[in-house]
């Protein structure tokens, strides 16, 4: 469970992230994406696409659906679905330690929608990373390129709207 320290280190940076954005050129916004980590896997996701990080707290299991969609949960007043992507992208499903936080999509995609993440650690500069590869995976559209950055850390780019928009992605019943 989230201490209060954490919400509050939580907020504190969502609201740097929320202001580097704001000051960011729009050519510079443009290649920056969130670095999240789901497990022990690194990603990329585009700033357009997501919505907000908020701490995983109660999600009421739905009957009757697949094992990925681990049910609702509320955001601010907002039903939101939970996915477990790990679990839906064919791996094991997170565990408790591993799912701490919810990275909610942005609101121009039209979906209530949410990914359970281990955490998010900042922004990365696609032009300050090594292209290792462009993914071309008919099974996981949404994965576009994987990158490594100077550190050595491997990321997969994620495209939400392509998650949001796969078939089996809304066939959430069994």
């Amino acid at each position: 469970m989230q201490t209060e320290k954490q919400l509050e280190k939580l907020r504190d940076f969502s609201s740097q992230l929320a202001e580097r954005l704001k000051t960011a050129p729009a050519a510079a916004a443009a290649t920056l994406r969130l670095a999240v980590r789901i497990g022990a896997k690194a990603y990329l996701i585009d700033m357009a696409s997501a919505g907000e990080i908020v701490p995983l707290g109660d999600v009421a299991p739905v009957p009757w659906t697949k094992p990925w969609y681990r049910g609702l949960t509320n955001v601010r007043g907002r039903l939101v679905g939970v996915i477990d992507l790990m679990h839906f992208s064919g791996g094991p499903p997170m565990t408790a330690e591993q799912g701490q936080q919810l990275l909610v999509a942005g609101e121009a995609l039209k979906a209530s929608a949410a990914l359970v993440i281990t955490r998010a650690f900042g922004l990365r500069n696609l032009k300050e990373l090594e292209r290792l590869e462009t993914i071309d995976d008919g099974s996981r559209p949404w994965e576009l390129a994987r990158y490594r950055d100077k550190d050595g850390t491997t990321f997969t780019e994620l495209d939400l709207g392509r998650l949001v928009s796969f078939e089996r992605f809304g066939a959430i019943g069994n």
